[in-house]
């Protein structure tokens, strides 16, 4: 089976829960929509284009967390225009330049130094593979960041092929760069609490192609529905435990 594996990590990022009202919390590793958003940035969608629909139907997703980082939260205050039916914006520029502008009020989560190795892989209906997706992940259209624009990431995505028996053999068969590898030994070092052996686990799709047994299942409600109108569906996840180090 073939696996498109690649490196998520931001100094400071965001990986967002339900967020009703004005508490924008996070959740402990990036969300199947929000990769599935990066890699639609890298191809240079925009929001309303039902490309969108064609990645959440044709990609499998896996997460590994190599360090769930340290979370944080912060006050948050934006001034956004009187919302109008039929009137868009560009632009922040154009929003700021509103005749009527209104403050909102938030409390937001982040998480610090969190890193992880995604895992993508295709399924039967899979409109864009995973060579195209290499390629723009490597050379993005539009700006990544990690969950929010204030949240750059903080390494190159790296993506690699790799071609095993299953989902567990493509992270422990990762062709990661050399120069990437030792970079990110250095940063767990640091990252990874004294003494620790950074107990890592896999949370994935539960497709039929990915002969991993789950240690249990959540349901997160991440799968994209309308990416336009930021509705998504609930999605099934089972989560294994790799014990410590990335075996």
């Amino acid at each position: 089976m073939r696996f498109l594996l690649f490196t998520y990590y931001a100094p400071m990022g965001a990986m967002g829960e339900i967020a009703p009202g004005e508490r924008r919390m996070a959740f402990s590793r990036p969300a199947r929509s929000a990769v599935l958003g990066l890699v639609g940035a890298a191809l240079g969608l925009r929001r309303d284009d039902p490309a969108h629909a064609d990645l959440e139907r044709g990609l499998g997703y896996a997460v590994r967390t190599d360090c769930p980082g340290r979370p944080f939260t912060d006050y948050h205050t934006a001034q956004t225009p009187q919302q109008r039916r039929g009137r868009a914006f560009d632009t922040r520029r154009d929003e700021l330049a509103a005749d009527t502008l209104n403050t909102i009020l938030s409390v937001r989560e982040w998480r610090t130094d969190a890193l992880y190795t995604i895992a993508l892989w295709e399924r039967a209906r899979a409109a864009i593979g995973l060579d195209a997706i290499a390629v723009v992940l490597a050379h993005p259209r539009f700006v990544l960041y990690g969950g929010r624009k204030a949240g750059p990431l903080g390494l190159p995505l790296a993506p690699r092929l790799v071609d095993v028996d299953g989902l567990r053999a493509a992270f422990a068969a990762d062709p990661m760069p050399a120069e990437q590898q030792q970079i990110i030994d250095r940063l767990l070092r640091r990252m990874r609490p004294r003494g620790s052996g950074g107990s890592t686990e896999i949370a994935f799709d539960l497709d039929a192609e990915v002969a991993a047994e789950a240690e249990r299942v959540e349901t997160r409600r991440d799968a994209i529905a309308a990416r336009a109108r930021f509705q998504f569906g609930e999605r099934r996840e089972g989560v294994v435990s790799l014990g410590s180090g990335n075996e």
